[in-house]
């Protein structure tokens, strides 16, 4: 290591690197953790330590310039992610057994950066969990004793395995160990790690598998190639012994092969049923065949991911004036939140999904339900979409352009499914219309639903009332003497189609150091993106990318810095400050997707290149903007015309009338 050159370590990955440096430093203490997390992807093993506005693996060494910028770990966002998100290294302290059926464990949790409070309510449970889910076994005992000590929670437990573990004995051979610790309502659930505890003097424990003793009759302690505590069923009785021994001379037999190829072709449908394939014949084939039922409303938001949108305005106007139907929301992902409870949440390509889909009398969404699925003649499809065009769309995209007859013809259809399409004015009906081929009769000129609000706000203020920051200004912690901005860019993607990586074109510490007296910057990534910020700039700039609605952010916002996103569209309505940030405009404009109109040309606020230009810009900033009020009057009219704030009113009154209360 020491003939390595330093540059050497920006070619590894950083946990690759950080294991090789506390290797040279001969750091035990800190080497073994980040070997452990190496070979457990995703597990924090480590307490970590806050510097000068930085996030490093480990608290020693820093003092020295090169490991400062190799333990350097604040892009991997270990400080801002939600804590049941974070895999935590969970070790072994003590491990005894009875010699019978009772086992006795004690461990500590990593409590990276203190992020569980001293005062934290705390209770634990120890889980004994088949590894093949085909089993579905899982069972837990109280954990005695849970308690905070600082850099770690320090467990213990005791375990009477032999009277509660009840295997079935044949197909769940392997169980592991995990520790579920639930620290103020969030749940984190983490494997059990040996670590450094010997386990060579342990027994195995007495069992009693469901099927037959005959089988196996104990649960014997072993260390997964990983590291992590694991029981193997296992045969010692001496008739168990030779159970397991006629067994094995069986499995071996002529007979034997037949009825694993037969296992092996069930475990093989079993699978395929849970194919993409598999799932779209049973929906053309089966679920398409089931009746259509009246007042069933399936709503999506940027594929599953978000409670937003115009679809969501249109949900909370159907609940507003009492409209009786049957609601269905859909997302993507693990566990729902921020989602209403008065509806059924499905996962998106689940099988309850698509049956709501086969059998719902109108889908509502602002980007596109499956390309595969085919939309029912009884099924009525309200496209809201997601914003006007600057980029090209479409079949004005290079990229589609480039596809083949068939990939056009597919993609062709799934357009042909819209029988209405939401426009806000005559741009969308050049550009959106045009660019999906829809057909006159397909649009709907009422605006967008989700703008209703903007609209409405931007009503209030005209008429000299007092804006009103609302209860999300205090939970986002912004004090009221501070103007807010919102910095909200749009993705990139490469030729190909494939979505590139998100990094910030500016300086977030340079910005809070100049302005943080002033401003409180929020960054709303694309939906497709994400951004990890310093701890050093904390209470100035704020991430709020998990936001599900956009909305109440650009309400919220005295002013807003974007590039080519057609929330610039939207903010327009609020006649308020826009700075266009197009770092890439002759790239972006040329090369990666195109454009409709020459935003330098038609941009209601200054356009700037370089993040200087941008602070430049900001310095000069004060929530009024007279240079540029006729540009956003003239813009608001061209791309806004058909917002009047009754969009949602318009939708719900057209499709749902005479089915209120």
């Amino acid at each position: 290591l020491d003939t390595l050159d330093p540059a050497a370590y920006d070619h590894v990955q950083p946990l690759q690197a950080i294991c090789a440096y506390l290797l040279k430093q001969e750091d035990w203490d800190n080497l073994l953790p980040a070997a452990e997390a190496l070979t457990n992807k995703g597990r924090l093993t480590s307490p970590l330590a806050e510097r000068e506005g930085r996030i490093y693996w480990c608290e020693e060494h820093l003092d020295e310039p090169e490991a400062r910028r190799i333990l350097d770990v604040t892009a991997d966002g270990f400080h801002t992610r939600p804590l049941a998100s974070l895999f935590l290294g969970n070790r072994l302290t003590s491990y005894a057994d009875d010699g019978q059926g009772t086992v006795r464990l004690a461990g500590e949790v990593v409590n990276p950066l203190g992020r569980i409070r001293p005062d934290a309510k705390l209770s634990a449970e120890l889980e004994f969990r088949a590894r093949r889910r085909v089993a579905g076994q899982s069972f837990r005992f109280p954990v005695a004793s849970v308690r905070h000590a600082g850099r770690t929670i320090r467990w213990s437990a005791e375990a009477d395995v032999a009277r509660k573990v009840r295997p079935l004995g044949v197909i769940d051979a392997v169980w592991d160990v995990r520790l579920v610790l639930k620290a103020d309502g969030d749940t984190l659930n983490t494997r059990v790690a040996v670590g450094g505890t010997d386990l060579e003097p342990a027994q195995a424990l007495r069992v009693r598998p469901r099927l037959t003793r005959l089988v196996s009759d104990r649960f014997t302690p072993e260390i997964t190639k990983k590291g992590n505590l694991s029981y193997v069923l296992t045969a010692e009785g001496k008739a168990t012994v030779r159970t397991t021994e006629l067994l094995e001379g069986a499995m071996r037999s002529k007979a034997a092969g037949v009825v694993k190829k037969g296992l092996r072709r069930a475990l093989k449908a079993k699978r395929n049923l849970g194919s993409g394939t598999q799932k779209v014949k049973v929906y053309h084939e089966v679920f398409s065949k089931l009746p259509v039922k009246k007042g069933l409303v399936v709503f999506e938001s940027h594929l599953g991911k978000q409670y937003s949108d115009s679809p969501k305005a249109i949900y909370e106007e159907m609940r507003a004036q009492g409209v009786k139907f049957d609601a269905v929301w859909s997302y993507a992902g693990g566990k729902p939140t921020g989602f209403p409870k008065d509806a059924v949440l499905v996962k998106r390509w689940g099988w309850q999904y698509l049956r709501a889909l086969a059998q719902a009398e109108f889908w509502i969404d602002n980007q596109g339900f499956p390309l595969a699925l085919t939309k029912r003649a009884g099924t009525t499809y309200i496209q809201t979409w997601h914003g006007s065009a600057l980029k090209r769309m479409g079949f004005d995209e290079p990229r589609i352009k480039a596809q083949g007859r068939s990939q056009q013809d597919g993609f062709q259809r799934a357009l042909d499914r819209f029988d209405h399409f939401l426009i806000r004015s005559e741009h969308d009906t050049r550009t959106l219309a045009k660019g999906f081929r829809l057909k006159e009769s397909v649009l709907l000129r009422t605006g967008y639903p989700r703008n209703d609000a903007l609209v409405a706000a931007h009503g209030a203020e005209q008429r000299g009332g007092e804006r009103e920051r609302g209860k999300l200004a205090a939970e986002l912690g912004i004090p009221p003497e501070k103007k807010v901005l919102l910095y909200a860019p749009t993705f990139r993607a490469s030729a190909d189609g494939a979505v590139r990586g998100f990094s910030l074109p500016f300086d977030v510490e340079e910005f809070a150091e100049r302005f943080g007296d002033r401003f409180v910057l929020l960054v709303r990534t694309h939906y497709l993106n994400n951004v990890t910020l310093p701890p050093s700039v904390r209470g100035k700039v704020v991430d709020v990318t998990r936001q599900h609605d956009i909305t109440p952010l650009l309400t919220l916002a005295d002013g807003l810095i974007t590039d080519y996103s057609s929330v610039m569209f939207d903010y327009a309505l609020l006649d308020r400050p826009m700075v266009f940030f197009a770092y890439d405009y002759d790239e972006y404009k040329n090369d990666i997707r195109g454009t409709y109109f020459d935003l330098k040309e038609k941009a209601p606020g200054p356009v700037v290149a370089t993040a200087e230009e941008l602070f430049e810009t900001l310095d000069g900033f004060d929530g009024t903007d007279p240079k540029f009020s006729e540009a956003r009057e003239r813009f608001r009219a061209e791309f806004g015309e058909f917002d009047q704030g009754t969009a949602a009113r318009q939708i719900v009154e057209r499709f749902f009338p005479g089915r209120g209360k």
